[in-house]
């Protein structure tokens, strides 16, 4: 042997050769140990932003009754609370008001009676309102239509110009819940949990090339009653929030309550559950129907005082106009009144809602959500209960109706608890065990096909897509928020011995290699797209 044959190494083999895609050395210990170190970090870092927190342990304060009632009906609940305030008073003692809240507006400030919280669709009751009030001083008439407020719009349908005030304030105008055209945009603001209304045409305009259906039958519309609020507006020559604060908000002392795209001050922040931040809604074309429009308990709690004694602007807007059989889920666009599918009368006024259940029960209401929101307006023959909710999961119309009962039933767990479970804990355990086990046993878990580097970056952004889906779109309420931050710690751990194997793996070990870089290469585009949308809706929440 010459000593070039000692001296020269032999040349490493090809790519692909039976080596080079063989089973690659396992991570030695002391970078298990690191990978254990950036685990516990990072779980810690994303317990910090974990999509549910419990509300705090003090649970529910205030007058001593009501706090205790509002926790005994939120039973298990409760979770869904990140900030609440609530009000309760007795028709024939409106000036005794009980009081109560739990949570915070801001993951540390307090909520209260005089908290600016986004109204949602309660704020339809104040638009009908001032329909109410318009008629009475001879502005319009409830059988107006839109080609005579509106006489410059050609309408593309006939149906859509004949529609009066009344079809739209009692949701039998036939127009859908946005102009026609704009489902697919509101389809995937809906998907990013970003104000679906942004990005909508704006509600008169939107007349133009809508069709409307049968007026025969009640279709909960949040564009008939943008319409509403922009035609009262022209028939006064004015603009719909200088026009609702002239007429009932000021004469009622509602100094709190506005229409802006702007957080007040001293607003909650908005979250989707507790936890999760969503952006507040801002599009104040449609302020009419809830958008956009902000209040406090106090001043709502002064607003049901004053339409149940009547002596509100346009409080004969609470007077049935439409009779019809609905169920109850169908009572408006947000969420079911009195759960269940069983068969409730529902009379109409003017935005107001009066349903009879068939155990005889009555009640007068108006509730409302948007993402971050979730508010009520409801009274009874005795009571009246009012809240709001800085969440949107809060089950608030079915606490509403326990209260306004001094044996107001526990809330039940919503029908889709297990399917939201499901769909959270899927994508939250499957994809970091198939990292940690490609990591631990440098194969895949089914297909038993060798580490390389594809396979490193493919399992690392779709681990990276989920979590980040996970903390804007999964159900939390219902599990353990712990398990958000150990799941993420547990991916921070399989990258980084993903990091030490990177220079020890080939970059492609496939079985077929135009297989494994056609998933490589649509995975990956799949995963980039999720994360790029989930990143974007959430700095849109934080901005």
């Amino acid at each position: 042997m010459t000593s070039s044959d000692t001296l020269t190494a032999p040349p490493p083999p090809p790519s692909g050769s039976p080596r080079r895609r063989g089973k690659s050395p396992a991570a030695p210990g002391r970078v298990w140990l690191l990978a254990l170190v950036v685990g516990m970090i990072a779980a810690v870092l994303a317990h910090l932003f974990a999509p549910a927190r419990a509300t705090p342990a003090t649970g529910i304060e205030g007058d001593e009754t009501l706090a205790a009632d509002v926790e005994r009906i939120l039973g298990d609940r409760i979770v869904e609370v990140q900030g609440l305030s609530v009000a309760r008073f007795d028709l024939d003692d409106p000036e005794t008001v009980e009081w109560a809240s739990g949570g915070t507006a801001d993951g540390s400030t307090p909520v209260g009676p005089d908290t600016p919280f986004e109204t949602g669709s309660v704020m339809k009751v104040i638009t009908g309102m001032l329909l109410a009030e318009m008629v009475e001083r001879g502005d319009t008439s409830l059988d107006r239509t839109l080609a005579e407020i509106f006489p410059d719009i050609d309408f593309d349908d006939p149906e859509v110009a004949s529609i009066t005030l009344e079809e739209m304030a009692t949701h039998h105008s036939g127009l859908g819940a946005v102009p026609t055209g704009n489902d697919d945009a509101v389809l995937l603001d809906s998907l990013l949990l970003t104000g679906p209304y942004e990005s909508v045409t704006p509600p008169v305009e939107g007349l133009l090339h809508s069709t409307a259906g049968s007026k025969e039958h009640y279709l909960y519309s949040n564009h008939a009653f943008a319409v509403l609020g922009h035609a009262l507006a022209a028939e006064a020559d004015g603009t719909y929030p200088e026009l609702v604060r002239e007429r009932i908000l000021d004469p009622l002392g509602m100094d709190d309550t506005e229409v802006s795209a702007e957080r007040p001050e001293g607003g909650v922040l908005s979250y989707f559950q507790p936890g999760s931040r969503v952006a507040p809604w801002t599009a104040v074309d449609y302020a009419p129907a809830g958008v956009a429009t902000w209040s406090t308990v106090s001043d709502l709690v002064t607003l049901a005082a004053a339409v149940e004694d009547g002596t509100a602007p346009g409080a004969a807007s609470v007077d049935v106009l439409r009779e019809a059989v609905t169920t109850a889920g169908e009572v408006s666009e947000e969420e079911p009144a009195g759960g269940g599918d069983e068969e409730t009368v529902l009379s109409l006024g003017l935005a107001w809602h009066h349903l009879r259940f068939p155990d005889g029960r009555e009640v007068t209401f108006h509730n409302g959500k948007v993402y971050g929101s979730s508010t009520t307006v409801m009274f009874d023959d005795e009571r009246a209960v009012v809240m709001m909710g800085n969440s949107f999961t809060l089950q608030e119309t079915g606490l509403a109706l326990g209260l306004l009962d001094d044996e107001g039933e526990p809330l039940s767990a919503p029908e889709n608890t297990r399917l939201g479970q499901a769909l959270t804990l899927v994508p939250l355990v499957v994809p970091p065990v198939l990292l940690l086990a490609l990591m631990i046993g440098r194969r895949t878990l089914i297909t038993r096909r060798p580490l390389d580097r594809l396979r490193i970056v493919s399992l690392t952004l779709g681990n990276l897509a989920w979590t980040a889906y996970l903390q804007r779109s999964g159900i939390w309420t219902d599990l353990p928020s712990v398990a958000f931050p150990i799941a993420f710690g547990a991916v921070a751990a399989a990258i980084t011995v993903g990091v030490w194997h990177w220079s020890r793996v080939p970059v492609e070990a496939g079985r077929f290699r135009w297989l494994h870089v056609t998933m490589f290469v649509l995975s990956t585009l799949f995963s980039l797209t999720l994360l790029g949308t989930m990143v974007y809706a959430l700095a849109h929440a934080y901005t």
